[in-house]
């Protein structure tokens, strides 16, 4: 498997953000704060790419 580049990271960052546009009964304020404030999260030392995938996996799926 590939490493995941920035550009899937940034791709379901932006789809993360974009989903906040439709949210009508949830605080919109309170989770694009919670998107920003997971990314900008440093990775602990030492994350694999395995890692960073299966993140990027939860990510994704939390949008289907």
């Amino acid at each position: 498997m590939a490493e995941p580049g920035r550009g899937a990271v940034l791709g379901l960052y932006r789809a993360l953000l974009r989903r906040a546009r439709g949210l009508r009964y949830t605080d919109r304020d309170f989770y694009v704060e919670a998107v920003r404030r997971e990314f900008r999260r440093p990775l602990p030392p030492g994350v694999g790419p395995e890692a960073v995938q299966r993140q990027l996996d939860k990510g994704r799926a939390f949008l289907r």
